[in-house]
């Protein structure tokens, strides 16, 4: 009984269990918004940017795309947060990550390069548990600093999860995610 207890419980707190590691905002040399993004990871980027968070925002490309597409994905992102008021001279571009292994590796290479030491780190609520591990791992032995500062997408659902067909689709392959990059890297 203690057993099934246990599982239920760590069933119906899977999603939190994911979010944990995201932070509260916190001043940078830079803002970084990880590609896969429909529009939620950048319009949190437009209002902390806003709030002056930082100064510059960094766009990373799409995940298992072509190089070419990543290129006009990144361009739509920039036409968003402009709307939204972050002037185009602010950013800076990848169109090169492959994925979030790949975004915090190029990044720590921007940040080392332009003498920068503190980044946000802006994605969904439930890539928080696999960033934390994967930015923790990249930033290992810097003086680099990091925070990850989760969107509100309006379809997330982490205390109904298992009720609603996008987020739970979100959580399941999260795990599966979460499992590959601790095999992997």
């Amino acid at each position: 009984m203690v057993a099934l207890s246990l599982c239920v419980g760590a069933v119906l707190h899977a999603a939190r269990f994911l979010e944990g590691p995201a932070s509260p905002a916190a001043r940078a040399d830079l803002m970084v918004v990880l590609g896969g993004d429909s529009g939620d990871r950048g319009l949190t980027a437009a209002r902390l940017y806003a709030a002056g968070m930082a100064p510059r925002v960094l766009l990373t490309g799409l995940e298992a795309s072509p190089p070419e597409v990543r290129r006009a994905y990144l361009h739509w992102r920039a036409q968003l947060l402009s709307d939204a008021g972050v002037p185009l001279q602010r950013f800076e571009y990848d169109p090169e990550s492959g994925n979030s292994w790949d975004e915090a590796l190029n990044t720590r290479r921007l940040m080392e390069a332009r003498g920068w030491r503190r980044v946000l780190v802006v994605s969904d609520p439930y890539h928080m548990r696999r960033l934390s591990w994967t930015w923790r791992r990249v930033f290992e032995g810097s003086a680099l600093e990091y925070s990850l500062v989760a969107s509100s997408p309006a379809f997330w659902k982490p205390d109904a999860w298992w009720r609603d067909e996008r987020s739970g689709a979100a959580v399941i392959m999260e795990y599966i995610k979460l499992g590959y990059y601790l095999a992997k890297y």
